[in-house]
Parts: C-alpha cells; structure tokens; sequence
C-alpha cells in the first residue's frame, strides 16, 4: 500500500480545554505518525525527532464524528480501548481518502468492539507473521 500524508487537524487538550492543532500526519503501512506544523519554512523529514506522536492502527478502529460532537465539521476518531484520538479534515473528499486509506488499514471493522484480548491475539499473530516473512 502506498503511504498517504497530509496537513489533519488534531483534537488534543489545551490549558483553557480542548484544543484543535494542524499537524502533518503521515501512514505508512499501519503506522500513523503526527508531526508539528513548522512555524518557520523548514525542510520537512518523516525520519524528523519532531514527531510527537504515532499510532498503531492494529489498535484501533475508525468512526466518523458528528460534526455537533467535535464542533467541527469532516472529523473521525480512531478509537481503542484507553483512548480515542480525533482528527478533522478540510473536506469531505479529503475525509472520504483518509477513511479509505485508514480503514484499508484497520484490522478491526468500524462495527466491532474493541476487545484487549483480540487486539493482543492480533498483535501477537502481526509479529509471527512479520517475523516469518523476515526469514
């Protein structure tokens, strides 16, 4: 599968509440990774000490918000068991391509509960399989 990156925004908390900031967000294989936005033109690098956070998408499954929920409109969450993370983007097309390239992605169906013994057998048969394609 081809990598998919973009300018997202990202519910996260603030001082004063929750707060939406852009970030560059980049998929790669299962793994989404969010970079800050730079304030000065820089050259940007995915392999950057920038990165401030990155999810593994075996642990997650993905829902679209109501725009009345997250106040803004276009926005999904990938949601696992401790947490959910919220994401919105700045329009339908562009939503409608991160939800393909996401839920192409996903292991867990957008209908299914998160359940933490699932998602260990499911980690734990993704590093058998990537071990054995290593050898």
């Amino acid at each position: 599968m081809e990598p998919k990156s973009g300018k997202l925004h990202k519910l996260g908390s603030g001082l004063f509440g929750p707060k939406w900031t852009e970030k560059w967000v980049h998929l790669d294989g299962t793994v989404l990774k969010c970079f800050p936005m730079a304030v000065e033109q820089q050259i940007f690098s995915l392999g950057s000490s920038r990165q401030n956070s990155s999810y593994e998408l075996m642990d997650y499954k993905f829902a679209v918000v109501d725009e009345k929920k997250a106040n803004r409109k276009f926005a999904f969450q990938l949601e696992a068991i401790a947490k959910a993370v919220t994401f919105a983007c700045s329009s339908e097309k562009e939503l409608a391509e991160w939800r393909f390239a996401l839920t192409s992605r996903l292991c867990l169906p957008a209908d299914v509960p998160v359940s933490p013994v699932i998602t260990e057998k499911i980690r734990r048969a993704a590093e058998a399989f990537s071990e054995a394609c290593i050898l």
